[in-house]
């Protein structure tokens, strides 16, 4: 009675919206492991809300003893094991939640997903510990969360899956559906009727037996969207056919008339894609379909998370509908691209669908530093980014890249979106600064620079959130350039920075971290010394400086910070995913004012690492808490320059 009455009293506190968007995920039979993953894992005294470290609940469980029942099941039923792991073991992720929460809506919730894993294999949702992790050599930095461990029923790890930053229930699917091809004996069909072999992922064979609405089904979930329009199926199966080949108002019109819930959440997604609110149409989704699964879909991109900003990922442009199946069994949603062309075209279109109706960039969720109130600046910031990125490659789509910037430039020019004195004001004006230089815009120039003038602290730094040398940095470099393309900047604004530098340097260079600290080491600078000493020199300081120096020092490490890229906390001593493209852009910067080899060589690099690290989308990203926009812009900025 008592727990009765318990659930009945959290029911009550519930919102319909919340209540339905836990119903996500709650359709596979998981083996659990019991742990709540909590937003701001291990952000020990970094909010006021949280003075001490936070960790997740119920971690501390038996996993060998999990890991055995499920190896029970799987050789009772001769299936493979399908080891969902949200969470290792380590402190290279602090917002792990945030892609699980996009798990359980994009693929958990999906009908295909859900009939699949259900039918084929013994599904396991736990968390990799220390115990865990060392008996199946499941390691930070290798491994990156969320992913799947394919296990066979005695326990070995035959394939994983991991570092899913593109969500696309589809994608999954195909995917898991490879690795049961490439195990035969662990894949008998789930029944002989087309439904069950459908569930079970045999779509081939199901096909020629199949209803038309069956072979719509099939083909979608394959990415032929063309194949689809040339049946005679349903609306909905059409419209959202149409949304796979980004033909937004054909889409929008074929699903209009139809009442599906699917099709209704699929108007909210062309809103997503479009530049649209799509709360209006997630909200008819759950007033007209409740119990569907799309209305939970639906829910947990309504339902406001910790950081103000809505659960799911639809807003956040994590959620692809525009499927390129995975060839083979794929080991992450990268996909290298074949050349620069290629990864610039579809990256662009890319940032140019990101955009929203009011000019802005604004899938970064990077709220907290304090509080959501920082939102604005970060959102202008990749704004910035973004429409810079749209000038250096204008010629590949001039008359969408004019309607973008058109809506971009004037969200720039409006101060009001910032918020002043909030952490990264700093950034926000300094982006605005390399926009505005980039378009030669010299009347903007003026309270940009009479801003950053009196965020400049007495003793010469410029803070995102305290005193430190990269921040100083660059607003220095951004400076620099509007001063080349025209500016009035007062001399004394350098000169205080070169002050503030230089109280931060150590020997060979090596910078501190922030004020008051004593300088990392080398692997732990190397993110931060090219920009630095290239601001050195734009300072016009006497001492001396080594820009190229930094540079190598920069790709020297570089794989360290590459290994960290996709985490969102300090992963490597003082190498963060967050820091990943931010450290590129300026090490680019700082490399084309050397000459010699050191040019050469670092240009060579830029090149080979863009072509090896896009999303299947066509996308960048680092850290997934700042958005793919801002990766995706700060790739294309990196793809001009170092041509």
């Amino acid at each position: 009675m008592m727990m009765l009455a318990a659930f009945a009293a959290f029911a009550l506190q519930q919102t319909p919206e919340e209540a339905l968007a836990r119903k996500c995920d709650s359709q596979i039979p998981w083996i659990v492991d019991g742990t709540e993953l909590i937003d701001m894992e291990l952000a020990k005294g970094h909010h006021p809300q949280y003075p001490e470290a936070r960790e997740p609940k119920n971690y501390t469980v038996d996993r060998a003893a999990l890991l055995a029942k499920a190896r029970a099941q799987a050789a009772e039923k001769n299936r493979l094991i399908l080891w969902y792991c949200p969470r290792v073991s380590g402190l290279h992720m602090y917002r792990a939640i945030l892609p699980d929460r996009y798990m359980k809506a994009v693929a958990f919730t999906d009908p295909g997903v859900v009939d699949l894993v259900a039918s084929k294999f013994v599904p396991l949702r736990m968390c990799s510990d220390a115990d865990s992790g060392a008996a199946l050599g499941i390691k930070a930095f290798e491994f990156v969360e969320p992913g799947f461990i394919i296990l066979s029923p005695d326990g070995k790890v035959l394939h994983t899956i991991d570092k899913l930053r593109t969500f696309n229930a589809d994608w999954i699917r195909a995917a898991l559906v490879a690795v049961l091809r490439a195990h035969p004996e662990f894949n008998r069909p789930a029944g002989d009727s087309v439904e069950a072999l459908i569930r079970g992922g045999d779509d081939e064979k199901a096909f020629d037996k199949a209803s038309v609405e069956q072979k719509a089904q099939i083909l979608r979930r394959q990415g032929k969207f063309e194949e689809v329009l040339r049946l005679d199926c349903s609306g909905t199966q059409k419209g959202m056919a149409l949304l796979g080949l980004q033909k937004f108002d054909e889409a929008r019109k074929r699903l209009e008339a139809e009442s599906s819930p699917e099709a209704l959440y699929g108007l909210a997604v062309i809103d997503g894609w479009t530049g649209k609110d799509p709360s209006a149409h997630l909200k008819v989704v759950l007033q007209k379909h409740p119990d569907s699964p799309w209305a939970w879909k639906a829910a947990a991109n309504l339902v406001k998370a910790e950081d103000s900003l809505p659960q799911g990922p639809l807003s956040h442009h994590l959620e692809d509908f525009f499927l390129k199946p995975p060839q083979g069994i794929p080991a992450t949603t990268r996909l290298p691209a074949e050349n620069g062309d290629v990864a610039a075209r579809r990256a662009l279109d890319f940032l140019l669908r990101a955009q929203w109706e009011d000019g802005s960039w604004r899938d970064a969720r990077y709220a907290y530093w304090p509080d959501p109130q920082i939102l604005p600046n970060v959102f202008t910031a990749v704004t910035a980014l973004s429409a810079l990125a749209l000038v250096e490659w204008r010629d590949l789509a001039p008359e969408r890249v004019d309607a973008a910037l058109k809506k971009a430039d004037a969200y720039l020019r409006d101060a009001s979106h910032t918020a002043p004195d909030q952490h990264e004001e700093t950034y926000a004006h300094a982006f605005r600064l390399h926009y505005f230089a980039k378009r030669k815009e010299t009347a903007a120039f003026g309270p940009i620079v009479a801003r950053l003038a009196a965020m400049q602290d007495k003793e010469g730094f410029w803070c995102h959130e305290y005193q430190n040398a990269f921040s100083t940095a660059a607003v220095v470099h951004a400076l620099s350039v509007a001063k080349a393309a025209g500016a009035d900047v007062p001399d004394a604004l350098f000169k205080r920075a070169a002050s503030a530098l230089l109280s931060q340097r150590g020997d060979s260079n090596r910078f501190a971290y922030r004020a008051g600290e004593s300088p990392d080491n080398e692997k732990s600078t190397s993110s931060r010394t090219p920009l630095c000493e290239m601001a050195l020199v734009e300072c016009g300081t006497k001492e001396p400086t080594n820009v190229a120096a930094g540079v190598e020092r920069y790709w020297k490490f570089y794989p360290r910070a590459s290994a960290v890229r996709l985490c969102d906390y300090h992963s490597d001593g003082r190498l963060a995913g967050f820091f990943f493209f931010h450290a590129a852009f300026h090490t680019l910067e700082a490399t084309r004012t050397v000459q010699g080899p050191v040019r050469e060589d670092s240009l060579k690099r830029f090149r080979e690492m863009l072509l090896a690290i896009p999303e299947w989308d066509g996308s960048y990203v680092d850290s997934h808490e700042i958005g793919k926009s801002y990766g995706t812009a700060m790739a294309l900025i990196l793809m001009a320059r170092s041509r």
